[in-house]
């Protein structure tokens, strides 16, 4: 069976991450999206055979448990993560800091590269970020319900972890944990491991492994820089900005769901996605997220436990050509980009056409030749 919300590349895990990062205390809603990490040589993982000597057995269950215990009596906690990609023969870096305040539910992250500084500032009425680099401030309004949570709760949350055993990275000794995602969001189609340290049992480095064909994709994240449970100071959650900065105020997107297309193109403002399918297949949901900018259309569609998925969306600016895992192909008079994975056995096609400043998307499990077809019955104009 297909997930309904696949990894449809190994780039896709790349962002996945990234927006996972950019997440983080925003419950599960992206603070604000962020360009493509800089590049930077490669950072290698140096990892010691399991074997650390201790005359006392080390009891697996007890070490997920003191994980668990420790995440749930955060209160505040500052991080740093330090994120490293790799795809073939290229080689990303980013770094986030990131401030939580539980008790007054609030949160500051800060990424800063050659290419962005951007600082965001997340309390319960709103969302505020600085772009330092255009010096433009940007609020969204928001509710505070809530609750800020490390990237590494948002693992552990969704995942089920065993105990492997000891390594020693860096010369430190770890407790080293199998990760395996329990919402099908990478089960079978990616290995991540996860270290702690035995002695605040909070991880030190989460490493994933994903191949597909013959390229492999890599993410190391390294925790570095922890404080936990320590008073943060009230200013670390204000920003300073210049007065001639440009500022902007974004209202958050409504999202509406349709039982029914004919309803759904009915009461949305111009035409949207009406793929011509195999028989097979029937509506089962659309859904549209209206915002102040643009608005984008989501339709699923299901034959049996198999689903298909057909999204409009306003057009990136990433030149999709230049993604290894992707195959130029051409849609009619048009030029789309087509790539395949394996998850569970079962292999799903993912097709992106660009359309002047939207973009579509079919992901399913058709053949090569029936996902190109259904991308061209959305008649790109």
């Amino acid at each position: 069976m297909v997930p309904d919300n696949p990894r449809a590349t190994l780039t896709a895990v790349a962002v996945g991450m990234l927006v996972l990062l950019s997440s983080i205390g925003a419950g599960g809603a992206a603070v604000t999206q962020q360009p493509p990490a800089v590049d930077r040589p490669a950072h290698d993982v140096q990892l010691t055979p399991s074997g650390v000597n201790d005359s006392t057995a080390t009891d697996g269950d007890e070490v997920v448990e003191q994980l668990e215990d420790r995440l749930a009596s955060l209160d505040t906690a500052v991080v740093t993560y330090e994120t490293t990609m790799r795809s073939d023969d290229r080689t990303t870096t980013s770094e986030r800091r990131l401030w939580i305040d539980r008790e007054n539910n609030r949160v500051r992250t800060e990424v800063e590269t050659n290419r962005t500084n951007r600082i965001t500032v997340r309390n319960e009425s709103a969302i505020v970020t600085y772009d330092v680099e255009n010096n433009r401030v940007s609020r969204v309004d928001r509710s505070g319900e809530a609750t800020p949570q490390t990237l590494i709760e948002t693992l552990v949350n969704s995942s089920e972890l065993t105990y492997e055993g000891r390594d020693r990275i860096d010369g430190e000794p770890t407790y080293r944990l199998d990760v395996e995602p329990t919402d099908g969001a990478g089960s079978g189609s990616f290995d991540m491991t996860l270290w702690l340290d035995p002695e605040t049992y909070f991880p030190t480095r989460i490493t994933t492994v994903s191949g597909s064909g013959d390229s492999e994709f890599t993410s190391t994240i390294r925790v570095r820089n922890v404080t936990l449970n320590e008073p943060i100071p009230d200013d670390r959650f204000t920003i300073d900005t210049p007065e001639d900065a440009d500022r902007r105020d974004h209202s958050t997107p409504d999202r509406t769901t349709y039982d029914s297309l004919s309803t759904l193109q009915a009461e949305t403002n111009g035409p949207g996605p009406d793929p011509d399918l195999p028989d097979a297949y029937t509506f089962e949901e659309g859904v549209v997220t209206a915002g102040a900018d643009h608005d984008s259309v989501s339709l699923r569609y299901a034959a049996g436990d198999e689903n298909l998925h057909v999204v409009k969306r306003p057009a990136s600016g990433y030149d999709l050509g230049q993604i290894d895992a992707f195959q130029e192909v051409d849609v009619g008079n048009d030029t789309a980009y087509y790539t395949e994975y394996e998850f569970d056995g079962d292999t799903t096609a993912v097709v992106m056409l660009p359309c002047g400043d939207v973009t579509y998307s079919v992901s399913g499990p058709l053949s090569k030749g029936e996902s190109l077809g259904v991308a061209e019955s959305l008649g790109c104009e």
